[in-house]
């Protein structure tokens, strides 16, 4: 892994382009794989169904899956595009498909059925360059992120370093630094924001990064990493896969100067469309976007009886819950659950 401009400017200093490059280059126009093409190259793992409320996992089930890969489907999957699925397979899962119109959250086909997670997430437009874009919010907001990077400089006397990594040499070493992150159990037993120690996961990680697929951020504070984010690619689009900081460098927002500094570099590649921060919520992810997308995961989950016991109470669970969070927020509630519950995780 090399580091990036160890005296570099923070993140709070944009990064400028010549006019030639303020336009991106044309798009090349691109057939999306069919959901048998995408279950055909998915992976078989074991994922955790659950449902989400105010950034918690809760009530995870594990089943024998095909996961496909992340956002590559231009449409949610329909129980009858299948007849039934691959032998030792509980669910077959796409996640993070776009969505316009309405998507039953249960639906049944002869030998399937299907599940839809829906979920509003943040994007950013990657276009002109990082100037216009960093321009676009109040002169306020501007001033305070590069006060939150000075005050950082300040602490650790200017022994900052930032760093992107791509190739599989690069993601190796990120892999390593990024494990060092001390997270604290919140982050890391109820948010599971850790980079997992697990050889499946790496042995995907380096498959990506042999592909350009992958994208690595760190943040290291005088030899120490205290914030990362971990990135997949499609043609057009990175995705946010996870990300974690050092609850001891909280004060300073090291995952938000992490997130600037990985969109001037996202900016600066001029390879994709499009930066989307997946699901969950977050008031940095809010602050950064310039619009909002409509998605959803979709499972299609083989018929069977336990599998439509299962799902159905998670799903029924899921919308009585999801319900109440509403109610909460609307009368300012749930901000204060969350942070007390995340107190008392700590």
């Amino acid at each position: 892994m090399r580091a990036r401009r160890q005296n570099a400017p923070p993140p709070s200093a944009p990064v400028t382009f010549s006019s030639a490059s303020a336009t991106p280059p044309a798009t090349p126009h691109i057939v999306a794989p069919s959901p048998a093409a995408l279950l055909r190259s998915g992976r078989r793992n074991s994922i955790r169904l659950r449902f989400e409320s105010g950034g918690l996992n809760r009530f995870p089930v594990d089943f024998k899956a095909i996961s496909c890969q992340y956002g590559a489907a231009d449409r949610p999957p329909l129980v009858h595009d299948f007849d039934t699925l691959p032998a030792g397979v509980d669910v077959v899962l796409y996640p993070a498909c776009p969505v316009e119109n309405h998507l039953a959250r249960l639906s049944f086909g002869n030998h399937v059925f299907g599940y839809t997670r829906r979920f509003t997430n943040f994007v950013v437009d990657i276009k002109d360059s990082y100037e216009t874009y960093w321009n676009r919010f109040s002169s306020k907001s501007r001033w305070v992120y590069k006060t939150k990077a000075k005050k950082l400089s300040k602490a650790c006397a200017g022994e900052i370093t930032y760093r992107q990594c791509r190739s599989a040499e690069e993601m190796k070493e990120f892999y390593d630094l990024a494990r060092k992150v001390e997270l604290g159990s919140f982050q890391e037993k109820v948010l599971r924001n850790g980079i997992p120690d697990d050889p499946l996961f790496f042995k995907e990680m380096m498959e990506l990064a042999s592909n350009g697929n992958v994208r690595g951020y760190l943040l290291i504070v005088k030899e120490k990493p205290v914030a990362y984010l971990y990135c997949l690619a499609t043609p057009q689009t990175l995705f946010h896969e996870t990300s974690g900081y050092d609850p001891a460098f909280a004060t300073y927002s090291p995952g938000v100067l992490l997130q600037q500094y990985a969109l001037q570099e996202i900016f600066a590649e001029r390879r994709f469309r499009l930066f989307d921060f997946s699901s969950g919520g977050g008031q940095h992810k809010e602050f950064f976007s310039t619009r909002r997308l409509d998605r959803a995961d979709v499972y299609i989950f083989r018929k069977t009886l336990r599998n439509v016991a299962i799902v159905s109470f998670v799903a029924g669970l899921g919308f009585a819950l999801t319900k109440f969070t509403d109610m909460l927020g609307r009368i300012g509630l749930d901000a204060r659950l969350r942070r007390l519950v995340r107190s008392v995780r700590q």
